[in-house]
Order: structure tokens, then C-alpha cells, then sequence
């Protein structure tokens, strides 16, 4: 009797930082799309420039399937013979009004005279629409009509490039009339057919002068992202990252908020973007990601929860290699022979087997229970596939692989596999990651700007942790890759964030609230709780063997 006294004692006082992982991220934290396999081109110009048509066809593939559609007035022998170079084969039609109805007819090539246009979009690899005069009613719900075809194209790889003032409905709204007066106080909107996803579109954009229109159009919708065009300006979305091409610019916004101002960057057309992504390109999720936190409450939140793993174990390694004897560790807290491991992988690839993995077979051979690749690109498969998810129902131990963190972010973020792995440390499991596998397995994550691993504070991802731990932030790499100054600025913002720097072949192994150092090594911690004087370092480092409480924020003395 004294004994269940005691327990039900314990339960009722037991600190709310020693409850149970908490699942409170949200799939509608992160868009659903979040690349496209595809690309699409917009050219406000009517006749695409030389540079676009190429561009256009290869994107098409190695034998182009090409799709011509014009509306009245726009299609020329010119044109015809310009896309056609190179293709394989061409369907081209001019869309043309007779009686009050939209009439397709098909110029080339006439032993295909008897398809239809949905036939022939269901085709192709390529698929070009120009207009030069603004589209009436009848031609754009016809195009709408056809969106669900133009987006099949794009998701199996191909391309869709716009041209002509059609551009304007490439974007998740057009702007009507489609060339707004930018002096007006009125602007109004109609549903676009989001190719360019969750972006409003404003072409012929004039700097400063156009700016508060497109402004005033995205506080009506704050989750979508404005992109102004200069004049002679082309925009190619690849995947996910937008480049321009041509003389001008591309001016792209988020709305402000009561605590956040305007965000705005501009980048120019370039010969090899890839090669400064920081100022060639822009990563279209990261963006969205950025809108609509705009809309959530603030994070990190001014008081997070206190760093504890109230169940199971963290391994937190910082990349490099694998201390010695860690993973043999990782195996026997997660059952040894009776042990069903999971490997995360950290990659853009669409599809990984467990044949790709030598550590998935190294696991096998040291003849545990069960050893599997987990991995996907499709966050609705990680969010509903039962016969996927079901590894993770049965799992003793998961290992994150390294790579750039923010692709688990991407696939897992606020899904069902998302909480399935919560549950595995629930269940007293261990979940172990290297590298970006050590970032992740914070709530804040840092160092996860899709353009490059140069920023520890990436707008966007920084909410896309999974949360394993909360109130810290973690890095990686640490002192090989001189990172300490970026941890300082990171815990000068955030001054309520515990900041932690691993060293390579390094790692924390944590319980409950005690974190213990393994491998040759240190590991950083950056208190601001703890101000440190100007002539000493803002850190505390230790070696391997020390501990430190994440909870009080100080060293585990040894008894």
C-alpha cells in the first residue's frame, strides 16, 4: 500500500518537464508540395527569346513531346518553326471564338488532326501557352479547365512555360485587371492556376511605384508569396528554387505582420546561378514555409520547454565518423539481437532501398531482429500510408543519416511517421543521427537554409525540428568547420535557447535531463543565462567522460 501511495505521489509531482514527448507540430506547417519534379518558365513577352525556347525544350527531356497552345492572334510560322527544333514530335493549336464558344483548331501536323488537346497534353513532356491580348472569361476558364493537366506534366517531369500576358494566371492568383493600376486603391484578385505555387505574380512590376499593390494584394493573402517582373525579365521555377533570366529583375515579398516587417529580395539573371545560389536564387519553400509561419505563433517561443528526454535515449553525434564503440551502444540499448532498427536517410533522392545502405546491412549482419531504409519524398505517404508507417509502429531504435537536415523537415515535419517516432523513445527506444541527424533531433533546427549550409539561422526552417529535445540548438561539425561565432549570434537572438556545438566524432548521449560526452572531441555549450566576462569565452566546453545537466544548465559534478 505504502509502495502505490508513493507512486501515485510521484506522479502528481512529477516536473512537467519530465512528461512525455509532446506531438504538437502541425502538417499544415509545411506545404504539401514542397518541390516540384518539374519546371516552369513565365515570359510576359509573347515570342520566347532564343535562351527560353532551349531552355524550354530541354527541359522537355531527350525527345521533347511538345504541346503548342495560342489563343487568337498569337501562333505565326515563326513561332512554329522556332519550338519545333529539336522535338520530337509537335501538337499545335489556336484556340479561336466562333458563336460565343472557345474552338480549338489544330494547325500541325495533320495525320494527328483527329486527337483532341486533352489527348495530346496528357502526353507531352513540354508545353508551351501564349497570348498576346488579355484573356476574355471563356479562354480562362478553359485554361483552368486544363490546369489539372498542365500540373500533371510538371509532377512527371516535364515542363510548362507561359508566355504572353497568359502569364498572368501562372501564380496561385491573378492580379485583374491583369496589368493593375497601380495608383488605384482598389486590386483585386481571381483563383490563378497555382503552377507557380502559392505565389501572386505581378509582370511589367516597376519597382517602388508597383510595390504597394502587390503588397496590398498579399495581406489578403499572407500565406502566399508576391513576385514583382521587371520588364524583359524571364522566371524559371526548377524543383524549388526560382532563377531569372533577361535584362531585369525579380522583386519577391512576404507580407508583414504585427511583430515582423516586410520581407523583400531581389536577385538578377545570371550565367551559372548555382554557382552564388545566395544571390541567384531563391528557394520557393523556404519562402512559403516563411509565410505561413508568419501566421503561426512566435517561435521559438520566449520560454521553451526545459531540454529533457523523459523517456529513452538521444545519441547526438557531430558528424566526422562515429565514436568508438557508439553504434555498437546504439544496437544494444535498442534490444541487441532483438532490435528493430530503422535508418532515416538524408537525401533528394525520390527513392532509397535498404540494398543503398551499408549500414542497414551491417545491422543485418550482426543479426538483429529486423533492419530497414525508411525514407520518402511524399509527405502524404508519411502522413496516412499504413503498410509504410508500420516499421516505425514496431521500432526500437531509428538513426538519422547526415546530409542537409532540412530534407527530413520536408518529408516527416507535423506527419503521422512524425509522431510514430516520438513513440519510439516513448516506448523507451533510442533514436541516434549524425551530423544533420543531430540537428534535427532539436525542435529549433539549425543550419537548414536549402541554398547552402552558410546560415545557422535559416528564415523558414527554423520551426522544422523534430523536436525530440526541446530548448536547445544544435550544430555540428563544430570547431572543424569554425562555427562558434555562428552559435554566438544564434544564442544572441535567442537568448532563451541552450546552443549546442559537437564536435566531430563527438556525441551526447542523452537521458532525461543528463547529457554525457563520448568520442575524441568536445562539445559547446553557449548559455546567455550565464553571461560570461569580455575577456573570456562565451562557452563552456567538455571533454569526453563529462556530463552536463540540460535542465539546470551546468556541469553533472562527479559524486
Amino acid at each position: 500500500m505504502l509502495k502505490l501511495l508513493s507512486m501515485f505521489f510521484l506522479v502528481i509531482y512529477l516536473p512537467s518537464w519530465l512528461a512525455a514527448q509532446v506531438f504538437d507540430e502541425r502538417m499544415s506547417d509545411w506545404p504539401v508540395d514542397f518541390t516540384l519534379r518539374g519546371t516552369v518558365m513565365v515570359s510576359p513577352q509573347p515570342d520566347p527569346t532564343e535562351k527560353v525556347t532551349r531552355d524550354f525544350l530541354r527541359a522537355g527531356g531527350k525527345e521533347p513531346r511538345v504541346v503548342e497552345i495560342c489563343f487568337d492572334g498569337m501562333l505565326n510560322e515563326s513561332n512554329v518553326v522556332t519550338l519545333r527544333e529539336g522535338a520530337e514530335s509537335i501538337h499545335v493549336y489556336q484556340l479561336q471564338s466562333q458563336n460565343g464558344r472557345l474552338r480549338p483548331v489544330e494547325i500541325r501536323p495533320p495525320e494527328t488532326a483527329a486527337q483532341t488537346i486533352e489527348k495530346s497534353l496528357q502526353k507531352a513532356t513540354a508545353i508551351w501557352v501564349c497570348s498576346t491580348d488579355p484573356l476574355d472569361g471563356k479562354a480562362k476558364q478553359w485554361l483552368q479547365k486544363q490546369a489539372p493537366d498542365l500540373h500533371a506534366c510538371v509532377q512527371r517531369g516535364g515542363v510548362v512555360l507561359g508566355c504572353g500576358d497568359v502569364c498572368q494566371l501562372f501564380g496561385s492568383q491573378e492580379l485583374v485587371p491583369a496589368q493593375p493600376d497601380i495608383s488605384s486603391s482598389q486590386v483585386t484578385s481571381l483563383p490563378g492556376l497555382n503552377l507557380l505555387p502559392d505565389v501572386i505574380l505581378q509582370t511589367n512590376f516597376a519597382g517602388n511605384t508597383a510595390k504597394p499593390t502587390l503588397l496590398k494584394i498579399l495581406t489578403r493573402f499572407p500565406k502566399a508569396i508576391g513576385i514583382g517582373m521587371e520588364p524583359q525579365t524571364q522566371l524559371i521555377l526548377r524543383g524549388r528554387k526560382v532563377a531569372a533570366q533577361g535584362t531585369g529583375q525579380l522583386h519577391f515579398f512576404t507580407a508583414a505582420n504585427s511583430r515582423l516587417p516586410v520581407r523583400e529580395k531581389t536577385i538578377a539573371g545570371s550565367k551559372n546561378p548555382r554557382s552564388n545560389p545566395y544571390e541567384s536564387l531563391v528557394d520557393l519553400t523556404a519562402w512559403r514555409r516563411d509565410a505561413i509561419d508568419r501566421t503561426r505563433e512566435i517561435f521559438p517561443s520566449a520560454e521553451p520547454a526545459i531540454p529533457c528526454v523523459p523517456k529513452g535515449t538521444l545519441m547526438i553525434i557531430g558528424g566526422g565518423g562515429m565514436p568508438a564503440g557508439l553504434m555498437e551502444q546504439f544496437v544494444e540499448r535498442a534490444g541487441g539481437k532483438n532490435a528493430r532498427l530503422i535508418y532515416v536517410p538524408c537525401t533528394e533522392r525520390e527513392t532509397l532501398s535498404s540494398r543503398d545502405s551499408r549500414l542497414v546491412q551491417s545491422w543485418r549482419q550482426q543479426g538483429v531482429t529486423s533492419a530497414d531504409v525508411f525514407h520518402t519524398k511524399d509527405r502524404l505517404k508519411a502522413n496516412q500510408d499504413e503498410a509504410f508507417l508500420k516499421p516505425l509502429t514496431e521500432a526500437t531504435g531509428i538513426f538519422f543519416g547526415g546530409g542537409r537536415q532540412w530534407n527530413f523537415s520536408d518529408s516527416y515535419y507535423g506527419t503521422q511517421a512524425h509522431r510514430l517516432m516520438k513513440e519510439v523513445l516513448q516506448r523507451g527506444g533510442v533514436i541516434a543521427g549524425s551530423s544533420a541527424g543531430a540537428s534535427i533531433q532539436a525542435r529549433y533546427l539549425a543550419r537548414a537554409n536549402p541554398l547552402g549550409n552558410r546560415d545557422i539561422m535559416a528564415t523558414g526552417y527554423e520551426r522544422g525540428g523534430l523536436g525530440f529535445i526541446s530548448g536547445v540548438a544544435i550544430d555540428q561539425h563544430f570547431t572543424q568547420r569554425r562555427r562558434q561565432t555562428d552559435m554566438s549570434d544564434l544564442v544572441d537572438r535567442y537568448p532563451q535557447l541552450l546552443g549546442i556545438g559537437i564536435d566531430e566524432r563527438t556525441a551526447l548521449l542523452v537521458q532525461k535531463s543528463r547529457a554525457k560526452v563520448i568520442g575524441d572531441g568536445d562539445v559547446y555549450f553557449y548559455d546567455r543565462n550565464k553571461r560570461s566576462a569580455e575577456d573570456k569565452p562565451d562557452f563552456l566546453k567538455l571533454e569526453a567522460g563529462k556530463e552536463y545537466d540540460l535542465a539546470k544548465r551546468e556541469i553533472v559534478l562527479p559524486e
